[in-house]
C-alpha cells in the first residue's frame, strides 16, 4: 500500500559529505558491540538461575506445587517479555544485552542481595521488620541498578545502546522480570498446599506482577535524565530515581505487616498510580521515538546517506516489517546486513536529536555524541551501495522521502 508522501521544504544548504561505500569485495564494517561483560553475565547468571531453580524443586516435597511455581512464573515472565520487545521496536537493543539483563536481575543480582544484606544486617539491625521494609529494598534496587550502571554506562559502547527512554524502561522491564521470575517461583514453591499456592501467585503473580521492574524503572529513568543533563543534575537525577525506586518497595514490603487492608490500599493507592504512570511514560516514549526517526530521515536523505526509498520504508514501522520479511525470503545474510543498516539509521536519528536538543540549550556538543554520530554515518555510507543495488528493486509500495537540511555536525 502507498503510504502518503511528506512535504518538507526545499535544501536550502549543500548536502554534507559521506564516506564512500565500501568497494566490491570489501569487508562490511559492522558496529562493535559490547561483549565481554554481557557474556560473562549470562553464563553467570543462568549458572545461578539454573541452580536455584533446581534446588528449589528437588527441596519442594509436592513436586505438582514446584511444577506449578515454575509454570505460574515462566508464564508472566513471558507476558512481559513480550510486551517489552512491543515496546523496543523502533531500535531493538542488542538481544545479548537484553538477555543478560534478564539473567543479571535472576541471577547475579540474587548474589549481590545476599552479600548486601549481610553487611546491612551488620550495621543497621535485624528482624523480618527491618530486612522487609529496609534491607531488601536497599539492597534489591541497589543490586539491579549496578546493571545500568556497571554494563551500560561504564564504556562508550554501552552508552551507545543507551540512546532513549525507551531504552531505559526496555533494560529495566528485563531486569525486573530476571528477579521476578526466581524469588516468584519460590514463594510459590514454598506453599504447602495447592490451594495456598495458587492463592499465593494470584497475588504476587497477578496484582503484584511486573513490581520489580517498576522500582528499576524508577531508577533507569533518573539515569536517563542524568545523562541528559548538566552539572550537578547529572548526578542528582540517578539518585532521585534510586530513592523512588527503594521507596516504592518499601511501602510495598511494609504494607504486608500492616494487615490485609494496608495491603490493598497500598496497592490501589501507590502501586497502581506507579504503574499507570509507567505505562504512559513508555507509549509516550515510543510515539515519540517514531517521530524523531520521521524527523531526521529527511536529514539523512539530504545528506546523501540514504536513498529517499529508503527513508519512505524506515520512517515506518510497517514498512520496515515488510522489507525485513522480503529480505529473508532472499537469505538470512540480507536479513542480518538490512537489519544492521535499520538499526543504524534508527540510532543516527536519535544521536541527532539529542545533539539538536543541546544546540537548543546552548550546552555544548557532546564529543562522545559527534564520535558516535560520525560511526554511523560511516556505517550507513559503507552498506549504502549494497542496500542502494540489492533492495531498491524490491521496495516499491513505499513512496520516496524527499530531503530536508539539518545542523551539520563536524565529523572526524
Amino acid at each position: 500500500m502507498t503510504q502518503p508522501s511528506m512535504s518538507y521544504p526545499p535544501p536550502q544548504q549543500s548536502p554534507m559529505p559521506y564516506r564512500p561505500a565500501s568497494r566490491p569485495g570489501w569487508p562490511v564494517m559492522r558496529k562493535k558491540q559490547m561483549l565481554v561483560l554481557p557474556i560473562i553475565t549470562i553464563i553467570l547468571g543462568s549458572l545461578v538461575m539454573g541452580a536455584l531453580v533446581l534446588l528449589t524443586t528437588i527441596g519442594t516435597s509436592n513436586k505438582g506445587i514446584a511444577l506449578l511455581a515454575i509454570l505460574c512464573s515462566a508464564l508472566v515472565s513471558s507476558i512481559g517479555v513480550l510486551l517489552l520487545l512491543w515496546l523496543d521496536r523502533w531500535e531493538p537493543e542488542p538481544p545479548h544485552l537484553l538477555v543478560a539483563a534478564f539473567f543479571w536481575g535472576g541471577g547475579v543480582c540474587l548474589i549481590l542481595v545476599v552479600i548486601f544484606n549481610l553487611l546491612l544486617s551488620a550495621v543497621g539491625g535485624s528482624g523480618d521488620f527491618f530486612g522487609a521494609t529496609i534491607a531488601a529494598p536497599l539492597a534489591e534496587e541497589s543490586a539491579k541498578a549496578l546493571f545500568l550502571v556497571l554494563i551500560l554506562l561504564t564504556s562508550r559502547r554501552g552508552r551507545g545502546e543507551f540512546n532513549s527512554l525507551t531504552d531505559a524502561l526496555v533494560y529495566a522491564g528485563f531486569i525486573g522480570i530476571g528477579f521476578s521470575f526466581i524469588e516468584d517461583l519460590m514463594y510459590i514453591a514454598g506453599q504447602k498446599t495447592v490451594g495456598e499456592a495458587l492463592l499465593l501467585a494470584g497475588i504476587r503473580l497477578g496484582l503484584g506482577a511486573f513490581s520489580h521492574s517498576i522500582y528499576t524503572a524508577m531508577t533507569a529513568i533518573g539515569i536517563w535524565k542524568g545523562m541528559n543533563s548538566r552539572g550537578a543534575m547529572r548526578f542528582i537525577w540517578p539518585f532521585l530515581g534510586w530513592c523512588a525506586a527503594v521507596l516504592l518497595h518499601a511501602l510495598h514490603n511494609g504494607s504486608t505487616f500492616l494487615g490485609i487492608g494496608a495491603f490493598f490500599g497500598m496497592l490501589v493507592l501507590v502501586a497502581l498510580p506507579a504503574f499507570i504512570c509507567i505505562v504512559v511514560m513508555a507509549v509516550f516514549a515510543f510515539r515519540r521515538e517514531g517521530r524523531v526517526v520521521q524527523q531526521q530521515l529527511p536529514v539523512m536523505v539530504h545528506s546523501g546517506w540514504i536513498s529517499p526509498t529508503e527513508a519512505g520504508w524506515l520512517g515506518h514501522l510497517k514498512g520496515r516489517k515488510q522489507q525485513l520479511a522480503a529480505a529473508q525470503s532472499r537469505g538470512k545474510e540480507e536479513r542480518t546486513r538490512l537489519q544492521a543498516f535499520r538499526d543504524n539509521a534508527t540510532e543516527l536519528a536519535f544521536v541527532r536529536d539529542r545533539l539538536d536538543d543541546q544546540q537548543r540549550r546552548n550546552q555544548q556538543l557532546s564529543p562522545e555524541l559527534l564520535t558516535q554520530h560520525d560511526g554511523l554515518v560511516g556505517l550507513l555510507s559503507n552498506n549504502k551501495q549494497w542496500v542502494d543495488q540489492q533492495l531498491a528493486p524490491h521496495a516499491s509500495g513505499w513512496s520516496p522521502m524527499p530531503g530536508a537540511p539539518g545542523t551539520a555536525y563536524p565529523m572526524g
